[in-house]
C-alpha cells in the first residue's frame, strides 16, 4: 500500500501580491479636437441609451415615460370639450399633439 501525502499549506493562504496603480494625467491638447462634435456625439450615444431603456423597462415605467403625459392632457380636453364622439376627439387629439412626430 502506498500513501500520498499533502502539503500542509493550503492554496490561498498566501496574501495576493497588489501592484500600486499610478494615474497619470492627461496631455495637455488631449481630448476632442472637435467639442461641438463631441457633444453630438454624446447627445446621439445618451438618446441610444434612453431608448434601450424604454425597451426594458417594466411596462409601468414605460407607460408612464410615453403614453401617459399626452394622454392626460388628451383626457383634459376631452373634459372640457365633451364632444359627442369621445373616442374620436381622443384619437384626433392623441394624433396631432404627438410628441414624437417629426
Amino acid at each position: 500500500t502506498s500513501t500520498t501525502r499533502c502539503n500542509s499549506t493550503a492554496m490561498g493562504d498566501e496574501e495576493p501580491q497588489t501592484q500600486d496603480m499610478v494615474t497619470e494625467p492627461p496631455e495637455p491638447g488631449a481630448g476632442l479636437d472637435d467639442a461641438d462634435e463631441g457633444a453630438q456625439a454624446q447627445k446621439a450615444a445618451m438618446a441610444t441609451q434612453n431608448k434601450m431603456n424604454l425597451q426594458t423597462a417594466p411596462i409601468r415605467t414605460y407607460l408612464d415615460s410615453t403614453v401617459v403625459p399626452i394622454l392626460l392632457q388628451g383626457l383634459s380636453a376631452l373634459v372640457k370639450e365633451r364632444p359627442a364622439n369621445p373616442v374620436e376627439f381622443l384619437a384626433a387629439y392623441l394624433m396631432q399633439n404627438n410628441p414624437q412626430k417629426a
